[in-house]
């Protein structure tokens, strides 16, 4: 048998070495369609997300002093800030019970009833409620002076429904204390110079007692 030629063998390593490099040409080939792929996965997911956060409705609650500015009454404020309607709202109270079982308790019935039956809420809006009547820091009537709320609620997007909660720790016991400012101030030894810091008094003090009762 004749062995091969050099210009059998050089022929022979450049078709392997063609071989090589076809197939590391189709595999930098594939890992970049991969790549690609992957990032417009990740692209859609994250434009998916961020539609999401626009047009989702998000409820938010406070429980503020009450604006009957009764010593002792606090409201529970829920606020949709989202883009769009939050569908069946239903609050509760994470630990502890709702207090009145007195007769007169009006407050504790109205409470359950609003608790079992949940409600809709369109963005922008907020619905107020009275959430605690206490005397000397004890609750007489509605939910106890510290807790956690817990909130669910829907969102009805095309055939799809998403369901959402959330939880607002509360503490009436030790509110917050406001801090007044001193308001904008007139120097001058003129009648009208006291006179308009007299008038810029006035507002202070409209906007803090305003703050008191929000």
């Amino acid at each position: 048998m004749c062995s091969p030629s050099w210009t059998d063998i050089v022929q022979a390593v450049c078709a392997i070495v063609s071989a090589v490099g076809v197939v590391g040409t189709l595999f930098f080939a594939a890992w970049q369609i991969h790549l690609a792929s992957k990032q417009m996965r990740d692209s859609s997911a994250q434009a998916k997300r961020e539609s999401e956060d626009r047009n989702r409705p998000y409820i938010s609650l406070d429980v503020v002093p009450s604006v009957s500015n009764v010593q002792g009454t606090w409201d529970l404020l829920i606020v949709n800030s989202g883009g769009t309607a939050a569908r069946q709202v239903k609050i509760s109270l994470k630990d502890g019970a709702l207090i009145g079982e007195d007769e007169n308790s009006y407050l504790k019935e109205h409470l359950e009833r609003l608790m079992a039956d949940g409600f809709d809420l369109m963005p922008g809006m907020h619905k107020r409620i009275c959430w605690i009547i206490s005397e000397n820091k004890v609750v007489t009537q509605g939910a106890p002076l510290y807790g956690t709320i817990v909130v669910n609620y829907r969102w009805v997007r095309e055939e799809q429904t998403v369901f959402y909660e959330d939880y607002c720790p509360y503490d009436c016991m030790t509110p917050p204390i406001l801090v007044p400012g001193k308001g904008r101030t007139r120097y001058g030894s003129k009648d009208a110079d006291q006179m308009k810091n007299i008038e810029y008094a006035l507002r202070s003090i409209s906007t803090h007692l305003g703050e008191l009762r929000r």
